[in-house]
């Protein structure tokens, strides 16, 4: 049964992934040069893997954590993506997104496990 959980939750979270990229493009355009919704998808499926696991850890069952943690934010967040971005950033050689693309995809993905998390990783 956890598998149909993880599935369910990958497609939906999937599905949600393609809606914020559909509307960035919507939003900004066909080729933006800097990758704002990978960004702004991974970011948010961190702070919400933070607040299930970190900010209310003995809360879920474990299909209820199969679906949000592993299903949902699994296919919400996307590293492959955030690997291609970068590669296409290189080959521009657009250095200065490809750093604000990777400081801010890490740092601002640390910062929202600490904010989610109430008061950091060991309480």
């Amino acid at each position: 049964m956890t598998w149909l959980w993880v599935f369910l939750g990958g497609g939906l979270g999937s599905m949600l992934r393609y809606a914020i990229s559909k509307l960035a493009i919507a939003t900004f355009g066909t080729s933006p040069n800097f990758p704002l919704a990978t960004l702004f998808s991974n970011i948010l499926a961190s702070g919400l893997l933070a607040f299930l696991l970190l900010q209310s850890p003995g809360r879920l069952s474990e299909a209820q954590r199969s679906f949000w943690a592993i299903g949902f934010c699994g296919g919400f967040s996307t590293f492959s993506t955030f690997s291609l971005e970068n590669w296409v950033l290189i080959d521009q050689k657009a250095w200065l997104y490809l750093f604000l693309n990777m400081s801010l995809s890490l740092g601002l993905g640390l910062v929202v496990m600490l904010i989610a998390s109430k008061n950091g990783i060991n309480g």
